[in-house]
């Protein structure tokens, strides 16, 4: 922060406060509401006062995150590879922080949710804030989330949804829009009656994606019948189910997530294309069912760009002592063959991480 003693004075004037609480909300210390340093630090960007931040950070301790993602497997390439980029995309960009990084790992086919009792006992050590990508949490381990909460530490989720709690912050695509996208795009494709079958993700409050894709529909055809059906992409009867499904042909088919959507591309191969297909995530299975026309449509909803703005958030809560809000909604790109290729080249070929907005 560059020193002022006259600035100072004024920002404090304005704001009905000391200038020693001006000085502590500029330095992001305590004993400072969270509301009373918002308006100091606008008040100080009228001003023209500039906080240096890192310098700032210099002078507290060494703030510890950490971070819980699913292990590397098969199936990462489609969703947690691109998440793992934008948070390491975002750790460059404020690596002249004080910043120390643990991360936790959990198999997809074993969801076992240990490492959260270990973070609430101390067992690894004191964290300053939690950051995590866990879809499903078995109900036995919510009581260590609780604990990890009621104790003050920041947790943001990755997700698209609320998980378990009310006080988690959560940080993801727009499910809503992702959703209606899908529905109206079905809606307008199809020529026929019949049924329509979205295959969702098992979440722990369901998937909003494929609860509004369905209302979308619904709204808009009444000749068209949707079921969702609810999956564990990991399961091993997860193809079959989704084959049988489309071996039924149905008018219109939405995946709601990376891997559901790589299963029903190889079974339209198999069984044959229907009026409308719409996938998610662009990955090369689905740019090539895009190009050969298998897929009608892909809903990209841009996990490095979801990694890189949780964690933005988390580093200026813990650094910058800015205000988180209970939930963050980013915009989906909705990807047809004409627009596919640029955006598949940019994720693959040609860029560290996707953070076009």
């Amino acid at each position: 922060m560059q020193k002022n003693n006259s600035s100072l004075k004024s920002i404090a004037q304005k704001a009905g406060v000391s200038i020693t609480t001006v000085h502590r909300a500029l330095t992001g210390k305590k004993d400072c509401s969270d509301a009373m340093r918002e308006k100091i630090l606008k008040i100080a960007a009228e001003e023209g006062y500039a906080v240096n931040y890192y310098a700032a950070s210099l002078g507290m301790k060494k703030v510890n995150i950490a971070v819980i993602l699913s292990a590397h497997d098969d199936a990462s390439p489609f969703f947690t590879d691109r998440l793992r980029r934008g948070l390491e995309y975002c750790q460059q960009e404020f690596s002249q922080f004080r910043i120390d990084y643990k991360f936790f790992t959990y198999s997809r086919q074993d969801v076992d949710a240990g490492f959260l009792a270990s973070i609430a006992g101390g067992k690894e050590g004191k964290f300053d804030a939690v950051l995590m990508h866990v879809l499903s949490i078995p109900e036995k381990y919510i009581p260590s989330l609780e604990k990890i909460i009621a104790s003050g530490i920041p947790v943001i989720a990755m997700e698209s949804s609320p998980v378990v709690n009310s006080r988690i912050v959560t940080v993801g695509m727009d499910g809503c829009t992702s959703g209606c996208l899908a529905g109206e795009l079905i809606s307008k494709l199809v020529h026929s009656s019949g049924s329509a079958v979205i295959f969702s993700q098992e979440m722990n409050l369901g998937d909003e994606s494929a609860l509004n894709a369905r209302n979308e529909i619904m709204q808009r055809r009444s000749d068209i019948d949707v079921e969702i059906v609810s999956l564990n992409p990991d399961s091993s009867d997860a193809y079959s189910i989704i084959k049988s499904y489309i071996e039924k042909k149905p008018v219109a088919v939405y995946a709601s997530c990376a891997r559901n959507t790589r299963m029903c591309i190889n079974a339209m191969k198999e069984s044959g294309k229907c009026e409308a297909f719409i996938g998610s995530e662009i990955f090369d299975e689905s740019y090539h069912a895009l190009q050969n026309g298998i897929l009608d449509a892909v809903i990209d909803n841009r996990p490095a760009y979801i990694g890189y703005t949780a964690l933005k958030l988390l580093i200026e809560h813990l650094v910058k002592k800015m205000a988180l809000k209970n939930s963050y909604r980013l915009q989906p790109i909705l990807l047809l063959k004409s627009n596919s290729t640029a955006r598949y080249e940019q994720v693959y070929r040609h860029v560290d991480v996707d953070l076009s907005r």
